[in-house]
């Protein structure tokens, strides 16, 4: 059972498809080019040879290649990641780590310079 939910775990992972911000605009940059280039060259040879068949089956193979190059998450989509700020607690100061106890029980170092800090 437990080989079960580790290979249901590895293929979500694998799914999951995490890009960051920059990745995204790229993501929706191309996917509105391949879209519309395949649009386009479907609707003209359509149009050319007069068969609604053939431009439906340009456009969904350029749909198909679109969904290709967009939805893994290839390595340019993830070439930004996002640097995110500290927490800060009710003073606006960045959290520190958690208290380290001492010999005596009490806190020492950073956790009772915060301490300190809230007495005041």
């Amino acid at each position: 059972m437990d080989l079960i939910h580790a290979k249901v775990d590895q293929l979500k992972d694998s799914l999951e498809g995490k890009i960051d911000f920059v990745g995204q605009d790229i993501a929706e940059q191309r996917a509105k080019w391949l879209l519309w280039s395949s649009a386009l060259v479907a609707f003209v040879v359509g149009a050319a040879l007069q068969s609604v068949r053939l431009s439906l089956g340009i456009f969904a193979t350029g749909f198909l290649a679109t969904l290709a190059l967009v939805l893994p998450p290839l390595p340019a989509y993830t070439a930004h990641p996002v640097k995110w700020l500290d927490t800060l607690d009710d003073f606006g100061e960045p959290l520190l780590p958690a208290p380290e106890l001492g010999a005596a029980g009490g806190a020492t170092g950073a956790a009772a310079t915060a301490e300190t800090r809230k007495d005041r």
